[in-house]
């Protein structure tokens, strides 16, 4: 008996030992899992060429398309709150969705929201809004801020515009951030005139510095990020094609480095 517990155990040791990370599935957009209230849990997408969130079934099978209804001109620039009950009161999906595009006239990026119907129908329209979050106001309350630009004018003119919400969160099930992370995304990539570098900085960290190098690791520009700001607007008019990294500093930490296209 102890010859059979003895040769199970040394079995699974070896089983242990050869595990590895397997492959499941490979999309070809940036994908993220929600778990809708009466739906359960889905994987969705943001389908840039077609303006489109297309959703998956986490058996990875085909379940629903959603056609965002992108202006002419426009490209898909976000996809977030895909919910039930967030939004509205009735039984489809909702979602929003943010897109933009390039004034080369005038030389500026224009950005809305708009919050749609699984039908595409316009529920909300969110002029100029380019970063959308839901926060907590009080307990058991949530509102959308929707933080909103102008870049034709110089300085951009900033406002920010807060929603009432008729129903509860429904967060993307993802590993939390520590608190020491940052949120830091930049868009639009590509970029060919000027790119807009979204940052958060942790809760108690006043300031860090944002590095761009090349391709080979070579600093390009070093810019100061505060916390009275949430983005920077950069000028790459005057880079060289190619593929370039950012990453902010602050104290002893660096975050990871994230991939910039500029052509």
């Amino acid at each position: 008996m102890k010859k059979l517990i003895s040769t199970s155990i040394f079995f699974l040791l070896i089983l242990a030992i050869n595990a590895q990370v397997t492959l499941d599935k490979r999309y070809e957009y940036s994908t993220s899992v929600v778990k809708l209230e009466t739906l359960g849990y889905k994987y969705f997408l943001m389908d840039v060429p077609n303006g489109q969130c297309q959703i998956y079934n986490i058996d990875h099978s085909w379940f629903r398309t959603i056609n965002c209804s992108v202006p002419s001109g426009f490209y898909l620039a976000d996809i977030k709150f895909l919910s039930e009950k967030l939004f509205d009161t009735d039984d489809g999906i909702e979602l929003l969705c943010t897109y933009y595009k390039y004034n080369s006239t005038q030389a500026y990026y224009e950005y809305d929201s708009k919050i749609i119907n699984e039908d595409g129908s316009q529920i909300t329209f969110i002029d100029g809004a380019l970063y959308n979050y839901i926060n907590k106001t009080e307990e058991n309350t949530y509102k959308l801020f929707s933080y909103c630009y102008d870049f034709s004018n110089f300085p951009e003119k900033i406002w920010t515009n807060i929603y009432n919400l008729p129903g509860m969160v429904v967060s993307a099930q993802s590993f939390s951030a520590k608190s020491s992370d940052i949120l830091l995304n930049a868009f639009p990539n590509p970029a060919t005139q000027k790119v807009n570098v979204a940052y958060e900085l942790p809760e108690n960290i006043v300031s860090g510095n944002l590095f761009l190098v090349d391709n080979n690791g070579r600093q390009v520009k070093q810019f100061v990020v505060d916390s009275h700001t949430d983005h920077l607007s950069l000028d790459v008019n005057d880079f060289s094609s190619g593929i370039y990294y950012y990453f902010i500093e602050y104290g002893n930490t660096k975050t990871a480095s994230k991939k910039l296209i500029i052509r």
